[in-house]
């Protein structure tokens, strides 16, 4: 399976952001938008587009999938990924 590291802090928009990096080496601009229910110290902008309780993830701009836990991220963009 590929690697999604991802920034540690959220952006000024809300989303973490990082690259998935596939086991042949290409990559993937990934931005996660984490439900309103997300803990956070600081204004974001897309409060709007948050989802009450799923993590909004985006490849490339384009949201590709919703998962309901942080952990479940990597695996659910891998399968999105796979079936483009």
């Amino acid at each position: 399976m590929g690697t999604l590291p991802l920034k540690p802090e959220q952006d000024g928009m809300g989303y973490f952001y990082g690259e998935w990096i596939a086991d042949d080496g290409s990559r993937v601009r990934v931005d996660v938008l984490p439900p309103k229910s997300y803990p956070r110290s600081l204004f974001v902008l897309a409060n709007d587009a948050m989802h009450e309780t799923d993590w909004l993830v985006f490849a490339n701009g384009e949201e590709v999938v919703r998962v309901q836990a942080r952990a479940a991220i990597a695996g659910a963009l891998q399968n999105a990924l796979s079936q483009e």
